[in-house]
């Protein structure tokens, strides 16, 4: 299986077979979203709610949702105080995409660039879909461990197969909302790209305004 994008600027990774394996290692088989690492005592900490139906262990908070044509709005499991959500581009196909919020590195993803990220959205997309570019600005990845009037950016990488897509990355400014800092538009990274199969990922959230690209 293979990733496309109609624009030039989202690039192939021709070494993703190790993170692919990786990637299977932690997540398993098809149905990431229900199943957990051996400790299943949850915590989410304190912060934004929880997702309806979310799945909460000692190292994640989990959640699944099918994904709206026209675009929409996808609960990010609460855990470890951070949570929120997170707005998507429409999509050609309603697949269910799973999310698992994390603050450590719980399935040895690749580190998308220097430093140590805040938190990683771990990703599965139960099948293929394309991705149109009319985001909605709503809401956002959000906790009192993001600092408002500070940047950070978005690194995020999907893999079907032995190929994987490194969505170019993009920072945001936190704004203030009711649980502390906002980043809006991190959905922004999917934004005019295919995912052409059953594939696991990653975004990571790191300090700084580390690329000239907003979201």
């Amino acid at each position: 299986m293979q990733f496309a994008s109609t624009l030039g600027i989202r690039r192939l990774v021709g070494s993703a077979f190790a993170f692919v394996a990786l990637l299977a290692t932690g997540y398993g088989a098809a149905n990431a979203e229900l199943r957990a690492p051996a400790t299943s005592f949850g915590r989410a900490g304190s912060g934004p709610p929880a997702c309806a139906r979310q799945r909460t262990t000692m190292t994640y908070g989990g959640h699944s949702q099918a994904l709206d044509v026209r675009g929409g709005s996808f609960c990010i499991p609460a855990f470890g105080g951070f949570g929120g959500s997170l707005q998507y581009p429409g999509v050609e196909r309603a697949v269910t995409l799973s999310i698992r919020t994390s603050t450590e590195n719980i399935y040895n993803e690749p580190l998308l660039s220097s430093g140590a990220p805040i938190v990683y959205l771990n990703l599965h997309f139960h099948a293929g879909t394309h991705f149109r570019s009319n985001l909605k600005s709503k809401g956002g990845l959000t906790s009192t461990a993001i600092q408002v009037g500070s940047a950070y950016t978005a690194y995020g990488i999907v893999a079907v197969g032995h190929l994987s897509l490194m969505f170019p990355p993009c920072y945001a400014v936190a704004t203030q909302g009711p649980y502390g800092g906002v980043l809006s538009n991190l959905g922004d990274l999917f934004s005019d790209t295919t995912i052409t199969g059953d594939g696991f990922g990653v975004i990571e959230i790191y300090p700084g305004a580390l690329v000239s690209q907003g979201c």
